[in-house]
């Protein structure tokens, strides 16, 4: 089952931008019905600043539905980017925060890669971002998170293939998503550099 490219607008955030994809309201205190609700209630506790329980919400949803990992490595993303906007706001837990979302990072590359998935998917791209921003942010791992970005959105080019992709009803032009890679790939290569990393 392919994930909708509509997704991208919540998984491509690497940090604070994930603050915006909803308005600022009180964290609803039911359980979540659904992974949607889940993944809105955990943005609605990170713009409060409840970092740690807005990862709670995910990992207390993917315990309770264990039978049910075929988003994993999407609710992986979203925990990794909830550490790096803290990461961002935190500076005194910084480096605990850049390795818990980097923990998360790797368990959804795994989960992904375990899909080998062959067709339009905007997985790595969120994945990619996620690094970038770590890259950013840390002090003294930013080659390395910029070499993974870097590999990331390598591997998302070529699974953008032919000119639109369809899903769910709605049509979405491809050239734009390239284009958007290519400029993350320019935008880390940059960053490399400045930083005095090798670029192979």
């Amino acid at each position: 089952m392919h994930r909708p490219l509509s997704w991208h607008l919540a998984a491509r955030l690497p940090c604070l931008a994930l603050l915006t994809i909803c308005c600022a309201l009180c964290a609803c205190q039911k359980p979540p019905r659904d992974r949607g609700e889940d993944v809105t209630r955990m943005v609605q506790l990170q713009e409060l600043g409840r970092y740690d329980d807005a990862v709670r919400v995910v990992q207390d949803w993917m315990s309770q539905h264990q039978n049910d990992t075929s988003h994993d490595d999407f609710l992986h993303l979203q925990i990794a980017m909830v550490y790096i906007s803290k990461a961002y706001r935190w500076q005194s837990t910084r480096d605990e925060s850049i390795r818990s979302a980097a923990s998360h990072l790797e368990q959804a590359l795994n989960l992904y890669a375990s899909k080998k998935v062959e067709d339009v998917d905007t997985m790595l791209i969120g994945i990619g971002e996620a690094y970038e921003a770590l890259g950013d942010v840390s002090q003294k791992d930013k080659c390395q998170y910029f070499a993974k970005a870097r590999k990331a959105f390598q591997g998302e080019l070529p699974l953008i293939k032919g000119d639109s992709y369809t899903a769910y009803g709605h049509t979405t032009p491809l050239e734009p998503v390239r284009a958007a890679v290519r400029k993350h790939l320019a935008s880390v290569e940059e960053k490399s550099t400045k930083a005095g990393c090798d670029v192979p």
